[in-house]
Parts: structure tokens; sequence; C-alpha cells
């Protein structure tokens, strides 16, 4: 019961994050799912890897709810998330891969540093993010054919939705942070698929897996925390409309500095 308790929580709170930042909510299920993991006797290698997955498996859910609610407020532009939802499929499925192969210590100070530069960015550009282009933002965002495999492989990596990197990215081309989270939402589910297939059908496959997975998915963490987290997603989407696009990019600005914060000390 005290499992499904924090299941629940995980969930809500992940929701919550997918809605209002597009990041799918992986930020708060990997720390947690570790814990929860590490309490139950798994080997820490074993639970971070295990919670990476279930984050991304759980996405499945959340971030398809995350982008349907935005998709309702018009905040979702189509045919760039269409365009870039296959780049960042296809490389969440290597990042995936690779988060099996390598230890992930040098991997979160790398992304530690990153993170923090785009925090800062977005800080000290939340009141003009969006005036280098007022009149022409593009219909394909630059660089989209190695931007989004990139942002794809880093995301799988370490278990997050891609909005961390596709927001600002999306912001740098010309659209407002609000239209930016709207299509990390719908970019965040292929990411999810990509990388739970290769959690799910690696070769790299543990030798005495956790009980109840599938692959490195933590069935009942995938069931709840997904499901609660869908349910949750809504309320961080109408919570962004009440912020707008400039608090929306400052606030963004302070969750990118708390996750560079985590992942340094990871």
């Amino acid at each position: 019961m005290s499992e499904i308790v924090a299941l629940i929580l995980i969930g809500m709170s992940a929701g919550v994050l997918a809605g209002l930042f597009g990041i799918g909510g992986g930020l708060v299920i990997v720390p947690a799912m570790t814990a929860l993991l590490l309490v139950q006797g798994v080997p820490a290698e074993l639970a971070v890897t295990t919670a990476v997955a279930t984050a991304l498996g759980s996405m499945l859910l959340t971030s398809a709810a995350s982008a349907w609610s935005h998709a309702r407020r018009g905040n979702v532009d189509w045919p760039v998330a269409l365009r870039v939802g296959p780049a960042v499929a296809f490389g969440a499925l290597a990042g995936a891969w690779l988060a099996m192969q390598m230890g992930g210590a040098m991997l979160a100070r790398v992304f530690a540093v990153f993170t923090a530069l785009i925090a800062l960015r977005m800080l000290l550009g939340a009141g003009s993010a969006t005036r280098s282009y007022p009149d022409a933002i593009p219909a394909r965002p630059r660089g989209w054919w190695l931007a989004g495999p990139l942002i794809g492989a880093v995301s799988a990596m370490i278990g997050i939705g891609g909005g961390s990197f596709n927001v600002p990215w999306l912001v740098w081309n010309g659209y407002s942070t609000l239209r930016a989270v709207g299509i990390a939402a719908a970019c965040g589910w292929p990411i999810a698929l990509g990388g739970s297939l290769a959690f799910m059908f690696s070769a790299g496959l543990p030798a005495d897996p956790v009980p109840r997975t599938l692959g490195y998915l933590y069935l009942p963490g995938v069931i709840v925390i997904g499901i609660i987290g869908s349910l949750a997603a809504p309320l961080g989407v109408r919570l962004a409309h009440r912020i707008g696009s400039t608090g929306l990019a400052r606030l963004f600005g302070v969750l990118l500095l708390l996750i560079a914060l985590r992942m340094a000390f990871y």
C-alpha cells in the first residue's frame, strides 16, 4: 500500500510538470523511482537504469495527455511536431541503448553544465525571448535534423521528455514559450516510445532483473504513474496559460537550474 501511495504522489507531480513545462515529468520520476527501488533492495546501478526506463514508459501516457491538452488550446504546431517527432524518436532509441552500455556520472556532469547555461539564457532573456524573429517564425526549426536526434538521445539517457532542450531550442527559433512547450509536449511522446522500446527489447538486459519488470520497465510504476500523471497533466496546462509566456520562461529557467543542480550531484 505504501508503494502505491508513493507511486500516486510521483504520478501527480510528474503530470503537473508535464503539462506545465512539456518535460514528461522525468525530473520527478527518476530520482523518486530510484529511491523507491533502493528501499526495496535493488542495487543502485540497476535501480537508476530501471528508474530511467520506467520514467520513459510512464510518459507514453503523461506526454500524450499533456500534448492533447495543449493541442486543445491551440499551442501545438503540428507540422513542426510531426517533422521533429521521428527525429527525436530515432535519437531516443540510440540514447536508451547508450544508457544501458555506460555509466552515467560523467554524462550527468556534462549535462548539468549544459543545462545551467540554457537556464541562464532563459532567465536573462525571458522578457524578450521571441523578439529575434518577430515576423518570420520558420516553418521548419533551424537544424531540426541534427537537434532532434541529439535531444532525443540525451533525453532518453536521463529519462526526461525532452522539453528541457526542445523548449529553449524552439524559443531560439522564434516560437513563444507557450507554443514551444506545446510542441515539446507533443515531441515527448515519440521520445518515450523510442526509449521504452529500447529498454524493453535491447540485447543488454540484466541477467537478474528487478521483479515485475518488462526489460527495464518497472510495470507498477509505468501503469500507476502513467495513469495518475495523465490525469494531472491538464492542471499543469491550465497553470501554463495563467502564467503566460514571459513568466513561464522565468519559471522554466529556474526549473532548469534545479535540474542542473541535481545532475551535478548524481
